[in-house]
């Protein structure tokens, strides 16, 4: 009794530092203002609290129409916002029903209610997300809502094609970004399709978390009695959301991923082995300047036509690999695109320069955050007409007729090329900087979200993997296997992505304290900032610790603003 009465406080700390479960609904037939979450989650609910969890429950029928007969899926998600910043939790775990998963993304971009418009929160406190049955890329059967949609800006959201579709799947850099959330999808199997309402193309989670991060369950979507009858393929029980055992799927994958257990991977139905054949395809077909151009009257992907929605087209099984797609506008246009399986794939076809991705010059990252002064590479295709290079400081904003936009403000180039510009950040960025790329061609524009830091390691490689470009801050001998650091000795590294600075005994410090993590072991260093004399590119100066590991190839990042560099190497004998 005694050991009892002495493990029972380790053992409600332990329950307590659990993040809250934050649950929301999906789309719901009216009156909803009351209801409540066993109507969606069955015994979801009281099962979280009997595993020590808190649990919050958001109603989005609780949400307040602003200018329109039910409250807009931005409305609702900036609501979700507010409720998570109520609970007063560093962070929450939230798990989320059809257009529940709508809301949530919605909250993460920051989306407004004027279309291409985001004010992303700086800190979504959000850790952990299970997606159930959400139809990212929107509802099928949406010939059965069309009539609906005029009165219901929910419904008109999340038929294919929409324009909060398009934008919720594009609003960083081209791409949709869950911010650094570890999610999973869980899609019902009703028929060989999807749930009945669901298609796996639209609820799968491949188009930002990969195609692992999807498990398919022999579920239905709902029971809701609205849905279930523009539904008929799927009006049984077991219900995807509606937990009603301990044996329920979705249960035993929602409380396996949220415990941080691997069983969730081995529950359901792995996509990757039955159903890899078929991706789905969200297109936007736009003019010189980047506007989507309306005087289209077919797109075909290989033999598969796309449907028109409100802004793009769509369809939701095109066969996997490359597919010529056929645009029939004045004149015809034909392009390539590549679609992966298990998922949608997002194509934005175009005349004139094309933005794709915005990198780390020193390599990948695992976040589409970047930083202030940050030394980027600029992918995209006709981005120039031939390659031109600076030749010294400070940086031309114009290089081969090429220029480069953040918020209207001209960037300094360093390169430029047909499918790579090279570029500085703003050192005052933050927030969505709107990055546009003109040349006498046209211009494209994408949005990249800036944070406080991201930092990325250059390599000697110069790919970002392997040997970091690291010397001996005393004698500057590059760092390798046959002149590797020693305990007590000091090691530069360089990198970019420290964010802004400050200048402190004439050198520009970097405001957001940076860790230095080798082989596990953390370590604060003597100096994290701008290179001297160099423009995006920054040194970090460590002190080898006695206790790190030995080798050649010792693992080396940067750790700032709670966002982790590449993985790269350094040599310690």
């Amino acid at each position: 009794m005694r050991f009892l009465i002495l493990l029972l406080p380790s053992l409600l700390l332990a329950q307590s530092a659990l993040p809250p479960v934050v649950l929301v609904n999906g789309y719901q037939d009216l009156p909803c203002e009351n209801k409540v979450s066993r109507e969606t989650f069955g015994q979801l609910e009281e099962k979280l609290r009997a595993g020590g969890r808190e649990v919050i429950w958001f109603n989005n029928c609780s949400v307040p129409a602003a200018g329109e007969p039910r409250p807009t899926i931005e409305e609702m998600g900036a609501a979700l916002g507010r409720k998570i910043a109520e609970s007063g939790a560093a962070q929450v775990d939230v798990v989320v029903h059809s257009m529940g998963g709508l809301i949530l993304r919605s909250y993460l971009a920051g989306k407004q209610n004027a279309a291409s418009t985001f004010a992303p929160p700086a800190n979504p406190r959000v850790r952990k997300a299970v997606f159930l049955g959400s139809p990212h890329f929107g509802i099928g059967f949406a010939q059965l809502f069309g009539s609906v949609a005029a009165v219901d800006p929910q419904v008109r959201a999340q038929l294919p094609g929409s324009r909060f579709l398009f934008d919720l799947a594009t609003w960083n850099q081209g791409a949709d970004d869950l911010r650094g959330v570890d999610a999973i999808a869980v899609a019902g199997a009703a028929n060989a399709t999807g749930d009945g309402l669901v298609f796996f193309t639209s609820a799968s989670l491949r188009f930002q978390a990969g195609e692992d991060r999807l498990r398919i369950v022999p579920y239905c979507h709902t029971n809701s009695p609205l849905l279930r009858l523009a539904a008929a393929a799927c009006a049984r029980p077991p219900y995807l959301a509606e937990v009603d055992s301990d044996d329920h799927l979705s249960w035993r994958i929602i409380r396996s991923f949220l415990d941080g257990t691997d069983e969730w991977r081995r529950l359901g139905t792995d996509p990757a082995s039955s159903w890899n054949t078929n991706g789905g395809l969200l297109l936007s077909y736009q003019d010189r300047e980047g506007t989507a151009v309306e005087a289209v009257t077919k797109v075909t992907a290989g033999t598969v036509d796309l449907a028109k929605g409100a802004y793009a087209w769509s369809t939701e099984f095109v066969p996997a690999g490359r597919q010529d797609v056929r645009i029939t506008a004045t004149p015809e246009v034909t392009s390539a695109v590549t679609i992966t399986p298990i998922g949608f794939n997002v194509a934005v076809i175009k005349t004139g320069p094309r933005l794709a991705a915005v990198l780390p010059a020193a390599g990948r990252v695992p976040t589409l955050s970047r930083a202030p002064g940050m030394f980027v590479s600029i992918y995209g295709a006709a981005l120039a007409t031939s390659s031109a290079q600076a030749a010294a400081l400070p940086l031309p904003t114009e290089l081969a007729g090429v220029r480069v936009l953040a918020n209207g403000t001209p960037l300094g180039l360093q390169f430029v090329g047909p499918t790579q510009i090279n570029a500085i950040l703003p050192e005052t960025a933050q927030g969505l900087l709107k990055l546009e790329v003109r040349n006498a061609e046209g211009a494209h524009q994408i949005n990249v979200l800036v944070e406080a830091a991201s930092p990325a390691i250059f390599t000697q490689s110069g790919t970002g993997l392997g040997a970091a470009a690291a010397i001996d801050a005393v004698n500057g001998t590059l760092n390798t296997a046959q002149s590797p650091a020693r305990s007590g000795s000091v090691v530069a590294v360089f990198a970019t992505g420290l964010g802004a600075t400050e200048q402190r005994d004439g050198l520009a410090w970097a405001t957001t304290p940076t860790v230095v993590e080798i082989g596990g072991v953390r370590v604060t260093p003597v100096y994290a900032g701008r290179a001297p004399g160099f423009a995006g590119l920054d040194q970090v100066n460590f002190v080898v610790p006695a206790d790190a590991p030995r080798g050649a190839a010792v693992r080396l990042r940067l750790i700032s603003n709670g966002r982790g560099s590449n993985e790269t190497t350094l040599a310690i004998d």
